[in-house]
Order: C-alpha cells, then structure tokens, then sequence
C-alpha cells in the first residue's frame, strides 16, 4: 500500500527536491572541512551551478523560440523568460563585476555587499523584507500558476514541477518572519543559495519539459 502510494505521489509530483533538502540537511551538514558552506555560501558551488543551469534554460527557451512552431503571444512569452533569465544571470553575477572587477559606485555605496546589483541594495533588503517577499510571491506564482490554468505556458511551469517553487516560497516567508522576530523558536540560517538553486533546477526542468513536447529534446541542452 505505502509502495503505490509513493508511486503514485511520484508520478503527479516531483519530489526530488525533497531529496535535495534530506541530501543537504540531513547528512552534508554534519560533513566536516566545511563541505557545506563549500556548497551553499556566496559564491559557492551551488550559486555558480543556479546560473549555470539558469543559462541552460534561456539557451532552451531560446531554441524554443526560433525551432519550433508557436502562437504569437507563446514567442513572447519565451522572450519574456529569456529576459528574466538573462536578468537572474546578471544580478546573480553582479553584472559580471566578480569577474572584471568594475561596477558603479553609486550603486556600491548602497548595496549592502559592496557590489553592483539590485537585490542586494539596503532599502530592499532591510525595508519591510522587500527581496524575501519578492522572493516568496515569486514562488507561490511559479508553484502555483499552472494549477489554475487548463493549457501550459511558457511563463507557468507544469503542476509536476511545484515543490522546487513552493519550497524556497514557504523558506523565504519562514526566514524573513524569523528575521523581524529575532528570537524566532525555528531557527532558520540563512541557506538562501540552496532555495534559489531549487529555483534554478525548476526552471531548467520547465524548459526541457517543453523541449520534449515540441520534438526538440534530442537537438536542446539537458537531453
């Protein structure tokens, strides 16, 4: 009976991003020679792998768009995620400025990391929560879009695919309620690159989801 029901549970949902937070919390946590910051700190492993796999699926949505036959309003669809790929990349990589070492002082000066991006400037990580907000409602429309449409968009990932949004959405709300309360009874560290890999991870799936639909999985990365 627990065997068809977790089959069947498998076959509606992804539930490999459970097994990412077991993976993590549950055995590489404990590792020692900090192989756990390694992974999930700023500038680690699995920020890197995010806007490598965010890459992936803007190069998909990309050969989406020229490769196969779509709608007009499905083409600028995929341009719109293509942009907010290219965006994520950006910001992610501080517009390249960790790499070529230039940036804009101005926007240096009010950015809580000393860099140039947007999500790391001062008012929208300490106002009202702005960026975990934003992070979580992010969530909660990729995780939960798709249940109320009938047809699949390019902007919607497939219902299938949920847990690697809701998941960071509740962690977000959980960190920022946390955060304002200062004595929180749940400790929550702050593992945001770990969720915003989850993120990185859907999107990717999302795309070679609609790769295989349309015939092009043999001939798009991650085939």
């Amino acid at each position: 009976m627990t065997k068809k029901l977790l089959a069947s549970i498998q076959k509606h949902l992804d539930i490999r991003p459970l097994l990412v937070l077991l993976l993590m919390y549950g055995l590489i946590q404990w590792l020692p020679f900090g192989i756990f910051g390694w992974l999930q700190n700023e500038d680690g492993l699995m920020e890197w792998g995010s806007v490598a796999l965010i890459g992936l699926s803007a190069y998909n949505a990309s050969r989406l768009l020229t490769k196969a036959p779509q709608t007009s309003a499905t083409r600028i669809a995929w341009i719109v995620f293509i942009l907010f790929c290219l965006l994520f990349i950006g910001e992610e990589i501080s517009w390249g400025e960790r790499l070529h070492g230039f940036g804009i002082e101005s926007i240096r000066a009010i950015n809580t990391q000393g860099e140039t991006n947007l999500h790391n400037i001062s008012h929208f990580q300490n106002t009202k929560g702005l960026l975990h907000l934003g992070w979580a409602g992010l969530g909660l429309v990729l995780g939960l879009g798709s249940w109320f449409r009938t047809s699949p968009s390019p902007l919607l990932p497939d219902r299938r695919l949920c847990l690697y949004f809701l998941i960071p959405a509740f962690w977000y709300v959980g960190f920022e309620l946390c955060r304002k309360n200062g004595s929180c009874p749940l400790t929550i560290a702050n593992h945001q690159e770990i969720y915003e890999f989850l993120v990185a991870v859907g999107l990717f799936l999302h795309t070679r989801l609609w790769c295989r639909r349309l015939g092009l999985l043999k001939r798009a990365t991650g085939a």
